[in-house]
């Protein structure tokens, strides 16, 4: 199975006090980890979300792999600007 990799984008929504890291593959959301009263959860999208901009099947080792990653890049110490 030859598929794009994962990519972990940081984003603000207004309705997280701290920043998520979203999972996404060719370009389509898979599902995002974020800190929620300091436990990190997984959250996927639901049904309100355009299903053309959703991917609801991957394989598991590498979306397994890009849910590390993801809680690493979210948990990562933040640099001074």
């Amino acid at each position: 199975m030859n598929e794009p990799p994962f990519e972990i984008l940081l984003a603000s929504p207004p309705e997280y006090d701290d920043l998520v890291a979203e999972i996404h593959r060719a370009g389509k959301f898979i599902a995002q980890v974020a800190m929620i009263d300091g436990v990190i959860v997984l959250e996927t999208p639901g049904i309100d979300l355009n299903e053309s901009t959703i991917l609801r099947r991957v394989e598991l080792d590498g979306f397994l792999a890009a849910i590390e990653k993801a809680r690493k890049r979210l948990t990562a110490p933040k640099r001074e600007s």
